[in-house]
């Protein structure tokens, strides 16, 4: 139920399920490609609880979500009906870029688990093998090792079946197409290095398991093979005829030219990514360490997974990205931890300390970056800084990966290959990374919040534990309630955002702050105010009072009036408003709060005009 009612909130929240063409999910995302994403209301978004942040880039309208994504994505999909086949006729506005970008990471995203677990499992089968548990010569290592093998071998399958329905093709077509080309066959005529042909046609010998490329390339080609073959085969034979006629024109093609232009692609990405790695990695590692968090941060990072997979598989190893990675993950890791010893907010220590703990194990970093980091800024600048200097020993030692996987504390056997040893120096650089991050954010500090559970009234007066909170002062003279008590869902559920709410002891509405009227309502029970720093207030006069049509509220607002704390806004009879039925509880809703850690009301039950009502902190 909890992700059912998360999921619906959701489909609103983007525009309903006629406005998704497309979505994935990756290790703490869902990732959606929109028809119009005008039509998604980020606000709206914003205010989901469960969404620790709102990503838009790469053609992607991605909604963070954390460890617990795949049951909401799988809720979603089921709930919305979503069609695996996008419909192609909605006009696309996104750049070129954002359709690479988005393609790439649409295509690979749903891949990446399966890649991780078998990535472990090779490893740990490999230390079992040193350690003397496994011999190479038993048949249970035999079929271990091509089980592990299956997930990387048979890639192309894999990428295949997912970019088809980032393309709108048929997804078992499109997995055909990427097996096609590791048919045991192929790999012979691969193997014997003999010269090919195909109609007199020559064939290159290119070897495309464990490749992503080609693999996209061949299904975006195949993606317009099909909308021809769609228009110009009859119905009668189109379930024979329609496939047969899209295979024979796309595998050839594939074989002939496609194949081939990927894997130079791919090959050219690896040589470049090599050559930076040779002849400055001590420089672009620290660098790309720095930066890192705030890719991961626009959602973009995942652009990078095919260099690191074409390294491993084409290398078999990555020096770079999964390097960059490592020092960054640790450093996030660390800034959280830091934070969760440093604050006297318990909620915000125990977000922090879980976070942390997420990070560190299995190198997952959105919650602690979105839900601490990011939103306290100086522990984010603390963790660039630990990942630059971990970073540059890093690059110093030339540390590799062998494995494609997150990097974590139960990830380390990816720094383990049959040849080489890389465990002692990637645990050196992630104490170096968690170390210095974790210094550095106790010497930057932080802007500690009110802890809510915590702070006692003292003469209607917020408790100031000497930071900085913005203040907003009750509008009414009442009873106040919390906003989960409030006999609205809409209200309750805080998808308008963070409040309070005050049952009114008399019909008379104050300004709570300095501001602007924003927004005015002929019906006079609603009014909108921003402040001058930027806070948005919303204050609702009364339950389902809209349908009274303005009688019994008197207001002579006016929109972009500029207003003062304590200036008489709204009248209304409170008695007339309760025995038609109404009722009056009056809700105080900060319409931005997720622009800040919290918004948090003080611990009364009574109030008077004027009082302190909320710190947004």
């Amino acid at each position: 139920m909890k992700y059912e009612n998360l999921s619906k909130q959701i489909i609103k929240a983007v525009g309903g399920k006629n406005n998704i063409i497309s979505v994935v999910h990756c290790a703490t995302r869902l990732r959606f490609t929109l028809k119009d994403e005008s039509k998604a209301n980020d606000e709206e978004v914003k205010a989901i609880k469960e969404v620790l942040s709102l990503v838009k880039k790469g053609g992607q309208y991605q909604l963070v979500i954390g460890n617990n994504v795949d049951l909401v994505y799988n809720e979603l999909v089921k709930i919305a009906n979503i069609n695996p086949k996008p419909d192609k006729k909605e006009k696309d506005d996104r750049s070129v870029f954002d359709k690479i970008i988005g393609s790439i990471t649409g295509s690979i995203a749903p891949v990446i688990p399966l890649l991780a677990g078998c990535g472990i499992g090779k490893v740990l089968l490999l230390v079992l093998t040193m350690l003397g548990v496994l011999a190479k010569e038993s048949q249970t290592y035999m079929i271990l090792n091509f089980i592990f093998d299956t997930g990387f071998y048979f890639m192309p399958g894999f990428v295949g079946f997912s970019a088809a329905k980032i393309f709108g093709s048929n997804q078992y077509l499109g997995a055909f197409l990427g097996l096609v080309t590791v048919h045991p066959d192929w790999v012979s005529l691969v193997s014997a290095e003999k010269p090919v042909e195909f109609l007199g046609i020559g064939v290159s010998l290119v070897k495309y398991s464990s490749t992503l490329v080609p693999a996209i390339l061949s299904v975006w080609i195949m993606s317009y093979i099909e909308r021809f073959a769609k228009k110009i085969v009859p119905e009668m034979i189109k379930v024979f005829a329609e496939p047969l006629l899209i295979v024979i024109l796309s595998v050839p093609l594939t074989f002939i030219v496609i194949g081939p232009v990927g894997n130079f692609i791919s090959n050219l990405v690896a040589d470049g990514s090599m050559f930076i790695y040779n002849h400055g990695g001590f420089i672009a590692i620290p660098i790309l360490a720095m930066v890192y968090p705030w890719l991961v941060s626009i959602g973009i990072h995942k652009a990078l997974s095919p260099v690191s997979i074409s390294l491993v598989a084409e290398r078999g190893f990555d020096p770079i990205i999964r390097v960059v990675a490592l020092c960054s993950n640790m450093a996030q890791a660390a800034a959280s931890l830091a934070v969760s010893f440093k604050t006297k907010n318990k909620a915000l220590k125990s977000l922090a300390f879980s976070s942390s703990m997420t990070a560190f194990l299995g190198g997952i970093t959105e919650p602690a970056m979105y839900g601490v980091n990011l939103k306290l800024k100086k522990p984010m600048y603390a963790s660039m800084i630990g990942g630059a200097v971990a970073g540059l020993f890093a690059g110093i030692v030339k540390l590799k990966a062998f494995i494609y996987v997150t990097p974590g504390l139960l990830s380390l056997a990816m720094w383990i290959s049959e040849d080489e040893n890389f465990l002692f120096l990637a645990i050196v650089t992630l104490i170096i990374s968690s170390i210095v991050t974790f210094i550095a954010t106790w010497i930057l500090g932080f802007d500690d919040p009110i802890d809510g559970s915590e702070d006692k009234v003292e003469s209607t007066k917020f408790v100031n534990i000497g930071e900085k909170y913005k203040k907003l002062f009750s509008p009414l003279k009442g009873e106040l309630i919390k906003l989960e008590n409030v006999e609205d869902e809409t209200f309750a559920s805080g998808i308008m955002g963070k409040g309070v709410a005050i049952k009114p002891s008399e019909g008379k509405l104050y300004a709570p702050c300095d501001g602007i009227v924003s927004a005015v309502f002929k019906t006079g029970h609603a009014i909108g105010i921003t402040t001058e720093d930027d806070i948005e207030v919303l204050i609702h006069i009364g339950i389902d009072t809209v349908s009274l049509e303005g009688k019994y509220f008197h207001s002579s607002l006016e929109r972009g009036q500029r207003i003062k704390q304590g200036d008489l806004l709204v009248e209304f009879d409170l008695e007339k408003i309760k025995e038609a039925g109404y009722d009056t509880t009056t809700m105080i809703i900060i319409t931005n709060s997720n622009d800040y850690l919290d918004v948090v009301p003080v611990n009364k039950v009574s109030i008077n005009k004027s009082d302190d009502l909320l710190a947004i902190i």
